[in-house]
């Protein structure tokens, strides 16, 4: 078993590499499709292995895989999931199956298309897992050169702006990230004499007072991009506009999670003193985000932009309940960061399946699609009732918890009533423009020119019925899921320094 999260991470990664420089496969498109349909599902099956065979009970990493990769570096390749990677790489590997299979057959340089998202999503699922810090950074930058091509290659509209500006923050981002992975094992190695990358080595290691807001700042950064916190989000909006929908299924489903995933894997247990200090200000920014994104949300006419505007007020809520600092906030982020990759990846379907069949994304050029599409019709409101955080339904779950935990975070104490007053107007604004949207594209009277419109195929339903079911499943019974995430982040947040700058056991490198 300890060779399974090898297979999830590199199955995707040697099919995207075989689809694409196979000069046999590569010229026939059939292949290329069959390969890259098969190469996604198994490595969601395995994944489903992994999800069974994990201890829920166990706060450590579990399915660990290590061997030397750089020994002369004293860099490894350490792999391991606990119960807050874990559904990050089930959903990872799930966005997968649907992104390959919702990919549509390009006119030309299809191999690359399908090769570059399967290569995009063995990044995410690598960043997930990786237990070594330059393991981490090597999957962290995997994620953006794919991202990179398919925007500026295969995207609309003004993609090369789109993909300057993705690239420039997400690269500034990435650079100081790197500066603050290397500054972090010189600190660890003048207490312990011991050059070491490992994850949960680092993390045993008190880090100095007068330094910790520096490195803090270097980490938050690639992280605050990433998800992305207000203000650092405007690269998103023209990303996502231009790009493709194949690749947006993972990018704001999976790679978007990755920055929220760093906060908790590396900010949360290595600076707790910065996070106090500082944790209220970072707070008020993604409170500030939460009702920013919903508002501009409600004034936008293109439903791929309206949907981006969204992501960045739900992606707010994942962002303040992480720095509420307890138990119930963190675990409704991670709850939430599951959530929102189904719902948003599932909108994201329903805007590619409209403009297929329309020609048009403006809501208003599109009207009346019940009686036509009456299928579409259910599919679309039971996600637009769980994007609005309908009880019963997965989006309030999280945002509940999230709410919760800030209501009685200590951090964040005599604020904490106000963000969730800035809570509660965004979801005032997200009723406005989700239902907007949807009634204006189904419940409006019914145009001429929509009479012949045909409902969803049965390749489309078995894109939406997943993400469906699981917005029920994961509404009624989400103990699944916070059973196997609550002792990791109960571990995150209480864990205990055994490598301290004076005294204590600073002669040990920690353990895992």
């Amino acid at each position: 078993m300890n060779y399974i999260l090898t297979g999830i991470i590199f199955v995707p990664i040697i099919a995207g590499i075989v689809v694409m420089l196979t000069k046999v496969v590569r010229n026939n498109n059939e292949k290329v499709i069959r390969i890259s349909n098969v190469a996604s599902v198994v490595t969601f099956v395995l994944s489903l292995v992994l999800l069974v065979a994990f201890d829920s009970h166990h706060h450590g990493m579990q399915f660990v895989q290590s061997f030397e990769w750089i020994p002369l570096l004293h860099i490894n390749y350490t792999v391991g999931v606990d119960g807050i990677s874990l559904w990050l790489v089930v959903l990872t590997a799930f966005l997968g199956v649907l992104a390959i299979y919702f990919a549509p057959i390009q006119k030309k340089y299809m191999q690359y298309f399908l090769g570059l998202i399967l290569i995009l999503e063995g990044g995410t699922l690598g960043v997930f897992a990786a237990m070594d810090s330059i393991l981490f950074y090597v999957f962290w930058e995997l994620m953006l050169i794919p991202a990179y091509f398919i925007i500026g290659f295969w995207g609309e509209g003004n993609k090369v702006y789109a993909t300057t500006k993705f690239v420039i923050y997400t690269l500034v981002g990435s650079l100081l990230m790197l500066v603050g992975i290397i500054w972090v094992t010189m600190v660890h190695y003048e207490m312990t004499h011991v050059v070491t990358f490992d994850i949960p080595t680092l993390l045993q290691t008190q880090m100095p007072g007068d330094v910790q807001f520096y490195m803090f700042v270097l980490f938050f950064m690639a992280f605050a991009v990433k998800i992305p916190i207000f203000p650092f989000h405007s690269w998103l909006p023209h990303a996502y506009i231009s790009c493709p929908i194949p690749a947006l299924i993972l990018i704001t489903g999976a790679m978007s999670k990755a920055g929220a995933y760093g906060l908790i894997r590396f900010c949360l247990p290595l600076f707790p003193e910065t996070i106090a200090n500082w944790g209220l200000w970072i707070g008020s920014a993604a409170a500030g985000g939460i009702v920013y994104g919903a508002w501009i949300a409600v004034t936008q006419r293109d439903l791929k932009a309206l949907v981006a505007y969204s992501s960045i007020s739900h992606l707010g809520f994942i962002a303040l309940g992480i720095f509420a600092f307890n138990g119930q906030g963190v675990e409704g982020s991670v709850l939430q960061m599951v959530n929102h990759g189904i719902i948003a990846s599932a909108l994201f379907i329903i805007v590619g399946i409209l403009e297929k069949r329309l020609r048009t994304r403006n809501l208003d050029q599109i009207r009346g699609l019940k009686q036509p599409m009456p299928v579409l019709y259910a599919m679309f409101m039971l996600i637009t009732l769980a994007a609005l955080g309908l009880p019963g339904l997965n989006g309030f779950v999280g945002e509940f918890l999230i709410l919760m935990g800030v209501w009685g975070s200590h951090l964040l104490e005599g604020m904490g009533g106000l963000f969730v007053l800035a809570a509660g107007l965004a979801i005032v604004y997200a009723s406005i423009y989700m239902l907007f949207m949807f009634q204006g594209v189904m419940q409006e009277s019914v145009e001429k020119k929509f009479d012949d419109v045909k409902d969803l195929d049965r390749k489309e339903m078995g894109l939406l019925i997943p993400a469906c079911i699981l917005v029920v499943i994961i509404g009624l019974y989400p103990k699944g899921v916070i059973d196997r995430v609550s002792p990791a982040v109960d571990h995150v947040i209480h864990m205990e320094k055994k490598v301290k700058p004076f005294g204590g056991d600073s002669g040990h490198g920690g353990g895992h």
